[in-house]
């Protein structure tokens, strides 16, 4: 992830994934991060107010994303 180990602010837990907004060109190049759960697909309709983080354990969203 290469920030610090994060935590969900609902339940606790350090099972983080990035949310990658928008439509992959290419899931190839990202098909072992989805594996590993270091991101997930957020979605095709992207907003100015998409969080950035997943809890891979309760699904709560937060943060804002940034362009990656």
């Amino acid at each position: 992830m290469g920030e610090k180990e994060l935590k969900c602010p609902q339940c606790g837990k350090s099972g983080i994934a990035r949310i990658l907004w928008g439509y992959p060109a290419d899931m190839q190049s990202i098909e072992e991060e989805l594996e590993r759960k270091e991101i997930v697909l957020g979605g095709c309709l992207v907003t100015d107010h998409d969080p950035t983080w997943e809890c891979n354990e309760c699904n709560h969203r937060w943060g804002e994303r940034e362009e990656w």
